[in-house]
C-alpha cells in the first residue's frame, strides 16, 4: 500500500553562517499520516504528474475519482498542510 508521508523540509542559519553566507545546517521531516490504495496513488500521480500534492495543487486533486476511504485519508492529511510542506506519496513494493 502506498504511504502518505507529510515532509517538510527546515534549514536554519546561526548569525556567523549569515555572514559566510551558508546554512549550518538543514534536514527533512517525514510524518506517516495513513496509506491509501494503489488505484489512488496512479490516480493522483496521472493527473499532478508527480507522486506529491502541495497546497498550490489542491484544485486539481482528483477526490471524484477516489473511493470515500482514500477520500477521507487524503482531505484528512491535507487539512493539517502547511505552505512550506508536502504531502507525499511514497510507493513501496
Amino acid at each position: 500500500m502506498p504511504r502518505l508521508l507529510k515532509v517538510k523540509y527546515v534549514g536554519f542559519r546561526s548569525p556567523l553562517s549569515t555572514m559566510l553566507d551558508h546554512v549550518d545546517g538543514d534536514f527533512t521531516i517525514y510524518e506517516e499520516i495513513g496509506t491509501v490504495s494503489i488505484e489512488a496513488y496512479k490516480l493522483i500521480k496521472k493527473t499532478l504528474g508527480q507522486d506529491y500534492i502541495t497546497l498550490t495543487d489542491l484544485p486539481r486533486v482528483p477526490f471524484e475519482g477516489m473511493d470515500e476511504e482514500d477520500r477521507t485519508i487524503v482531505m484528512r492529511a491535507l487539512k493539517g498542510l502547511k505552505q512550506n510542506e508536502k504531502l507525499k506519496i511514497d510507493l513501496r513494493r
